[in-house]
């Protein structure tokens, strides 16, 4: 898939989701910590409010990996690159939900939270190619060219 569609639908994500944060009510509750709110009786009880969530969540996660994707670096150092990203994003909304600064809104937190968790396989996926093309090139290093003999 071209990346310009990939953006395209990124941002088509964000429009909905900003679309159904306008027509529902802003979240009120209060939360200890981010992942208190994924339980199945909010998860039943604010169902608009989780879509927009979970559409926030998946270009979250896209925007990182069509970025990465443009530039030209080595598969453990995006999965690094990923792996610190999923890390601060959790952080950030633990420290929001936790101190009731709400920096930004709660959804956005929610969605930090869930958009940090789903880089967490790519983070995998890109650390062990990373890791195996690196052990495999210690196993079986490139042959070299033989002596060229001139006459």
């Amino acid at each position: 898939m071209k990346k310009e569609y990939v953006f395209v639908f990124t941002i088509g994500l964000l429009l909905l989701a900003y679309l159904l944060d306008a027509v529902v009510n802003p979240l009120t509750l209060k939360l200890t910590i981010p992942y208190q709110y994924f339980t199945p009786t909010n998860l039943t009880k604010y169902a608009f409010t989780n879509v927009s969530i979970l559409l926030k969540a998946i270009a979250i996660l896209l925007l990182p990996l069509l970025i990465l994707s443009s530039l030209n670096l080595k598969s453990l150092v995006k999965g690094l690159i990923l792996l610190v990203l999923s890390a601060l994003l959790q952080l950030y909304a633990v420290q929001d939900i936790a101190t009731g600064n709400n920096t930004v809104p709660l959804e956005w937190s929610l969605a930090f939270t869930l958009g940090g968790l789903f880089l967490l396989l790519p983070t995998v996926i890109f650390l062990l190619v990373g890791s195996l093309k690196h052990v495999g090139q210690k196993l079986a290093p490139e042959p070299e060219d033989p002596p060229k003999f001139k006459l």
